[in-house]
């Protein structure tokens, strides 16, 4: 199953803690006790940890792409392998087939794809959470294949065999599950994707905030020391130069 998260606060915010007071009257004198704020858990997002989790999200995307893509291949080589048992084909055709698929499947594999392999990839989908896990799917030809094995035609398939089709037919059930797994992760990814372009943006939004705080201070600070400079004179009587050297940058 994959993990999904659901953030239930605006990006960037602090947890809030509950500062309740009590005062105790006594018959002499008056004592006032602040009870210690409740500590929560938090998790601080920035930018960077923002960057962290969309590059693990697109990597882990990019993975689950190749094994759907991959999947598709394995679909019509199932239905080519039915078709050549149906029709009597000869061993040649089969070995031609098997050959063609492990070969893909090998090329996906030299390329990175982790999942095909059956390796589970973990993504560090959102800052401090959890990491949302996208189930591998094995789709390299065995021989013999295990039970367990999502293809169940071997490696090394014989034509003749009478229980090739069926081997065929069930492999493609397993695959149809496997592959749905795979759609679900994806689902997963792209809204994890949509939550970190929308903290990014609320981060960002805070940043240009605070630069216009401090760039509003720097101009105040700017104009004082401007008019401090001027001295005791009146601004109406000081010469224009001197004004407008004040808004001057």
């Amino acid at each position: 199953m994959v993990s999904t998260i659901g953030p239930n606060s605006a990006p960037g915010a602090s947890a809030l803690g509950v500062d309740p007071r009590f005062q105790r009257l006594g018959p002499t004198s008056t004592e006032h006790r602040q009870d210690a704020t409740p500590q929560t858990d938090s998790v601080e997002i920035s930018a960077a940890s923002l960057a962290a989790a969309r590059e693990s999200v697109r990597g882990g995307l990019d993975q689950v792409n190749q094994a759907l893509a991959l999947g598709r291949e394995a679909q019509a080589f199932l239905v080519n392998i039915q078709a050549l048992a149906r029709d009597g084909a000869a061993q040649a055709d089969l070995d031609a087939a098997l050959k063609d698929f492990a070969q893909r499947v090998e090329s996906a594999v030299q390329r990175g794809a982790r999942l095909v392999t059956g390796e589970d990839v973990a993504i560090h989908a959102e800052p401090g959470a959890a990491p949302v896990t996208a189930p591998g799917v094995d789709l390299r030809l065995k021989q013999p294949p295990r039970a367990s094995d999502v293809l169940q035609v071997g490696a090394d398939a014989k034509i003749e065999d009478a229980s090739l089709p069926q081997a065929a037919q069930k492999s493609l059930e397993a695959l149809q599950t496997a592959m749905g797994r795979l759609l679900d992760a994806a689902r997963a990814l792209e809204a994890h994707q949509g939550f970190i372009g929308a903290a990014e943006s609320a981060v960002a939004a805070n940043v240009r905030r605070d630069l216009d705080t401090e760039g509003a201070r720097l101009l105040a600070l700017q104009v004082r020391q401007g008019l401090e400079a001027v001295g005791a004179r009146a601004i109406a009587n000081a010469e224009p130069q001197a004004v407008l050297a004040l808004f001057r940058s």
